[in-house]
């Protein structure tokens, strides 16, 4: 779990740093006014999963884009026959320090599962 950067994060206080994606190709689908965005990572061999990452809704700012990722994820098969959550301790991790509040919280898939509670 990176609780550090999530610590840091409570504070209030962050600093944007580049990075490069490495060894995986992606291809993302963010519609501007969901909290979630659906992604598709690709290697040398093709299609390697889906991932749905929850997030706030992309708002346009002087810089660019800004949107704020909600730390738990789906990881979901190529074929779409499987999912699993991906990250439920960072999630649980930054609910306790209030980084998310149950205002983003709500986060459910087919069936109603929380990753969290259940």
């Amino acid at each position: 779990m990176r609780t550090e950067a999530f610590d840091a994060m409570a504070t209030g206080v962050w600093e944007l740093a580049a990075a490069v994606w490495q060894e995986i190709e992606l291809l993302l689908w963010k519609p501007p006014t969901a909290w979630f965005s659906v992604n598709a990572f690709y290697t040398s061999a093709g299609l390697r999963n889906w991932y749905v990452n929850f997030e706030r809704p992309t708002c346009r700012t002087t810089e660019g884009f800004d949107t704020f990722d909600l730390t738990v994820d789906l990881v979901v098969d190529p074929d779409l026959t499987g999912w699993q959550w991906k990250d439920e301790d960072e999630y649980a991790h930054v609910r306790r320090l209030g980084i998310i509040t149950d205002s983003h919280s709500d986060i459910r898939v087919p069936g109603g599962r929380d990753p969290i509670t259940d």
